[in-house]
């Protein structure tokens, strides 16, 4: 095939330096500025609220077919947007806020500064038009689940994780934000996202609020086999993948009395409610109030006087294994073949044969 060249049209001024900021940094504003021959061709942009702009990643490194995807994952490279393409081109959709004769404004550029400009074009909303803004929406998130939650942590937007968060906690509070900090820097250190295959595994070493946190965050959940529970009563959490290689987060004692310094209201209502269990509707709305307004300040708060954190070297299990279904002989339920019991030949799920059984409530992992 015939070679092709390209004149750039204009050039990108913005405080990005270095290519790995490119994709944290895309919210903020950007300037391309365009050579000034080309400024006829702006014409009537204003009109846009979304522009196309495409770009050279002139920084970026050789191109490869497989890459690694900003998820961590191993891709082909045309089912990514890797920075390392084959004509080094990138496309992006920007959100055009102004425009000074030859300079227009954007935010949500993901390129650094000094980037060529090759072309701008209005925003493309055909299929939008065509199919229905929900129907694209669940069609990118059926290919990735966790998308838009990894892109969050990439961007360090921990106020949207713990907003995400309070829908399977319930409420907001500093446990639960404080897990929703160490597990979106853990992710950002370990630069690989969970698809719920448990290959990033999360260690919790309490039930309490931090682990919501951590399950949002990081998508290891009980029912992924992803999570790991240690019952130790400690506010930790550990993130590794299968080789054992991970980073612990464990608060500092004297974290409790730092966020109680910055918010002291919260403790008040959190007597009434939580520890005296008032149930109370205008006791239990303050202290809703008092928890939100506390967690999502703690969020503001120096995560290295709240956790100590160091890289370790852990023990993991296997694969879960899969179990075949047994028919209870007793009460005929469908029972896991693991947890079956079969004195007198007889399978017997263990709330029929009476055996012991551990249970996970708010005092830890026993046997009532």
């Amino acid at each position: 095939m015939e070679s092709i060249s390209f004149q750039p049209i204009g050039v990108v001024e913005n405080d990005i330096r270095i290519p790995e900021e490119a994709h944290n940094k895309k919210k903020g504003k950007s300037v391309i500025v365009l050579d000034r021959s080309m400024e006829a061709g702006l014409d009537s942009i204003e009109a846009s609220d979304f522009i196309e702009v495409v770009f050279y990643f002139h920084k970026s490194d050789e191109a490869d077919l497989h890459v690694r995807a900003v998820d961590g994952k191993q891709r082909g490279v045309f089912a990514t947007r890797s920075p390392r393409r084959p004509n080094g081109l990138g496309i992006t959709v920007v959100k055009l806020t102004g425009r000074k004769e030859n300079r227009l404004e954007v935010y949500g550029l993901d390129a650094i500064n000094g980037t060529p400009i090759l072309d701008i074009k209005p925003c493309d909303t055909s299929c939008f038009e065509e199919y229905g803004v929900d129907e694209v929406s669940r069609s990118i998130q059926k290919n990735n689940p966790r998308m838009e939650i990894w892109k969050h942590i990439l961007a360090g937007d921990t106020e949207t994780l713990l907003l995400q968060a309070g829908q399977i906690h319930g409420h907001y509070c500093p446990g639960l934000a404080m897990g929703v900090m160490a597990a979106t820097q853990a992710m950002q250190k370990l630069g690989k996202d969970s698809d719920g295959m448990e290959d990033l595994l999360a260690i919790v070493e309490t039930n309490n609020c931090l682990s919501d946190g951590v399950q949002w965050v990081t998508g290891c959940t009980i029912g992924n086999n992803a999570l790991i529970y240690y019952d130790l009563g400690k506010m930790a959490f550990t993130l590794t993948q299968r080789d054992g290689k991970g980073i612990r987060f464990i608060a500092r004692h004297e974290a409790p009395q730092y966020i109680k310094a910055a918010f002291p209201d919260f403790d008040r209502h959190y007597d009434r409610v939580v520890r005296n269990k008032s149930r109370n509707s205008e006791e239990i709305a303050a202290f809703k109030m008092a928890g939100m307004e506390r967690a999502f300040g703690t969020l503001g708060l120096d995560i290295t006087r709240l956790f100590d954190v160091k890289q370790v070297q852990t023990e993991i299990p296997e694969y879960a294994p899969s179990y075949e279904s047994l028919e209870c002989s007793d009460c005929g339920e469908s029972v896991m073949a693991a947890r079956v019991s079969d004195k007198e030949g007889q399978p017997r799920c263990f709330a029929c044969a009476g055996e012991p059984v551990s249970r996970l409530d708010g005092y830890g992992l026993h046997v009532p």
